[in-house]
């Protein structure tokens, strides 16, 4: 009975101390989430797959052909040791292109002072001056921060099998992590109402309801402001996003504009790989058409999508286009979730022609079949908005 008494005792240290730690990454991350270099640098440092000089030999270019969920390769780490790019780390990228005038070829961590590298030194006082600021000056280091939160950076992956062929674009995760599927009840309930627009997201309230720590709900919260559907206002706090008829008319205006650009640019280039890739997509977007679960059917459209853009020669024009798709996301829920009229099923036989076209290295029907795909769901979303102009507007 003493020994059963100790091993619980154990047990509760190790979960006190992981809440410790989870509490603390939040903490950095929090800090350092209006400086998108600094907060990516920590994000690949964390990652013990990877010695700190190799990272800071990272390009530009580099993150351009690196999709999320896969090992960075790199020439300086061993063959599969090098970092994942994170969702985190994908977020960061994305913001800091959007904030930055970069070149392919600059160096990702370079010193204020020009494009020279960051040196191991400039990144160890770095360290220490968030350490410093924030009251964590308990960890020792770089090395004591991989060992106690690097863990931290990877657990939502952990069910994940990675490659560096891209060959996993849809292998499936055994385990949904706590924070999963917090932001799935929360998108849920935005789409269908229950939390309106503008409406104040409390962490502590939310975490209460849910039985949960904050941790897996600001996670959650942060998920949710890059896909769209929450904003953080410094005095207000989290807030549900405004969802308006002008501003989606905008985002699918410019998507209009640089996915028909993109798609005639990839019909002509495109490689026997990338149509075998589409032509798997477009399957799975069948397949996942009919288990009625409207998240798993937005990102299956979004990597058809993605890969008839793949060979257009611009990642610039990719990212700017991923970044729109994050925009439009919540209305792509109000699309799938809604139960008041039937949704338009016209987008599977869009996909198939898109695929031919594409096959044929056709940009004009490859372009007319897109503008296809992206209108008639926008007509028919104009119109549920015009529903609910009360709740949504």
């Amino acid at each position: 009975m003493q020994l059963h008494k100790g091993t619980k005792g154990l047990d509760l240290s190790k979960k006190a101390t992981q809440k410790n730690y989870k509490q603390d990454l939040e903490k950095l991350r929090s800090y350092l989430a209006n400086k998108p270099r600094d907060l990516l640098l920590l994000e690949f440092l964390l990652q013990n797959s990877c010695t700190t000089k190799a990272i800071l030999k990272i390009k530009v270019k580099d993150l351009f052909s690196c999709k999320e969920n896969e090992v960075l390769p790199l020439a300086s780490c061993d063959d599969g040791d090098g970092p994942v790019i994170t969702t985190p780390i994908k977020r960061c990228f994305n913001q800091l292109l959007m904030q930055s005038d970069m070149a392919r070829d600059d160096l990702l961590f370079k010193s204020r002072k020009g494009n020279k590298q960051l040196t191991i030194t400039s990144v160890s006082r770095l360290i220490r001056t968030w350490l410093t600021n924030l009251n964590l000056s308990h960890y020792k280091g770089l090395h004591e921060l991989r060992k106690k939160l690097g863990p931290l950076t990877l657990s939502d992956l952990s069910s994940a099998v990675y490659n560096n062929d891209g060959a996993n674009t849809f292998g499936a995760v055994a385990h949904e992590s706590i924070h999963q599927i917090v932001y799935k009840r929360l998108v849920a309930n935005i789409i269908a109402g229950t939390v309106s627009p503008g409406q104040k997201l409390l962490p502590n309230k939310i975490a209460q309801q849910m039985n949960v720590s904050t941790t897996p709900v600001r996670e959650a919260l942060n998920r949710l402001a890059a896909k769209g559907f929450a904003i953080h206002h410094e005095k207000r706090g989290w807030v549900a996003s405004e969802l308006s008829k002008a501003k989606f008319k905008e985002i699918f205006h410019l998507r209009a504009l640089l996915e028909c650009e993109a798609i005639s640019l990839a019909a002509v280039r495109r490689s026997e790989q990338t149509l075998a890739e589409l032509e798997t997509a477009q399957h799975r977007y069948e397949q996942v058409d009919k288990e009625n679960d409207p998240i798993k059917l937005y990102e299956a459209n979004r990597v058809f999508h993605m890969l008839a853009y793949k060979d257009a020669g611009s990642q610039m024009m990719q990212n700017i286009i991923d970044q729109l798709w994050d925009l439009s996301s919540p209305y792509y829920q109000i699309l799938f979730r809604q139960s008041l009229v039937p949704k338009p099923t016209v987008g599977i036989n869009h996909h198939v022609n898109i695929v031919q076209a594409i096959k044929n290295q056709d940009p004009k029907q490859a372009r007319y079949w897109l503008k296809q795909d992206i209108v008639k769901p926008v007509n028919f979303i104009v119109k549920l908005l015009d529903m609910y102009p009360k709740s949504i507007e």
